[in-house]
């Protein structure tokens, strides 16, 4: 299939798939004339492309998977050496983690700086610990 075709069916942009082939990701075969074509594989190729990318994963993550690329990577693990697949996806799900770990730690001292700005704006005889001020929030 030709570039427009690929695109359409994995719903992505004939620009994304050019940025893929430009980062090795993507090999297309080209015809006399200079055109592109995809094999059978490559839209599994940019469906896994894109489910990772938006997973946080980088280019260069993806690099290393290379062959691994072809295989459907949320059921069926067939890589022929999937270490290289552990590897990536143990180090981006660490980066995960410190990010849900700082949001935890941003959202904590949110809550607690919007319960002080809730009491000091509250009138002198509604004043009540920030707990309180969230519990009513809640209901």
């Amino acid at each position: 299939m030709r570039i427009g075709e690929l695109a359409h069916t994995t719903n992505t942009t004939t620009r994304a798939l050019r940025y893929y082939e430009e980062h090795g990701l993507l090999h297309p075969e080209r015809t006399s004339n200079g055109y592109r074509v995809y094999g059978p594989d490559s839209v599994r190729v940019v469906e896994n492309i894109r489910l990772l990318l938006a997973a946080g994963l980088t280019t260069e993550d993806l690099l290393i998977l290379d062959r691994c690329l072809r295989d459907e990577l949320l059921n069926d693990h067939s890589c022929a050496d999937p270490g290289a697949k552990i590897a990536v996806f143990e180090q981006r799900l660490a980066v995960i983690q410190r990010r849900i770990d700082d949001l935890t730690h941003v959202r904590a001292r949110l809550l607690d700086r919007l319960g002080e700005l809730r009491e000091q704006t509250a009138p002198p005889g509604d004043r009540v610990c920030p707990q309180r001020l969230a519990e009513r929030a809640a209901a």
